[in-house]
């Protein structure tokens, strides 16, 4: 099967040999309102193929955008809960550093005197 090439005018424009009138498009064109004939045209392997196309683009936009505001709000639970427990935090190692440092002074005081 060949086609014909495509005429071009001087400027590269394809040039329309066989024009319709819009009343020979209007009868020509198929009626989009007979939902048998929509069936139809949707069971096409091409159409298929397009709204598998159209259906991967989507569940992958959608999981993105599911993905990217979840880790919008776990990112701020986590830092409200950073910022939060801070005071506490603070404290807990304060208390842990006053407990510890007695017996890590004994400790190093006792090598310098060993060495």
């Amino acid at each position: 099967m060949s086609s014909d090439p495509i005429k071009l005018d001087d400027n590269g424009i394809p040039v329309l040999e066989h024009a319709i009138s819009l009343d020979e498009f209007n009868s020509a064109a198929p009626d989009l309102t007979d939902q048998e004939l929509i069936n139809h045209l949707l069971e096409d392997d091409a159409v298929q193929r397009i709204l598998d196309d159209i259906t991967e683009d989507l569940q992958k936009m959608v999981a993105w955008k599911i993905e990217t505001m979840l880790k919008e709000k776990v990112s701020k639970l986590i830092h409200d809960a950073t910022e939060q427990s801070a005071p506490r935090l603070a404290q807990d190692i304060r208390t842990q550093l006053h407990l510890a440092l007695p017996g890590l002074i004994a400790k190093l005081a006792e090598r310098s005197r060993q060495a």
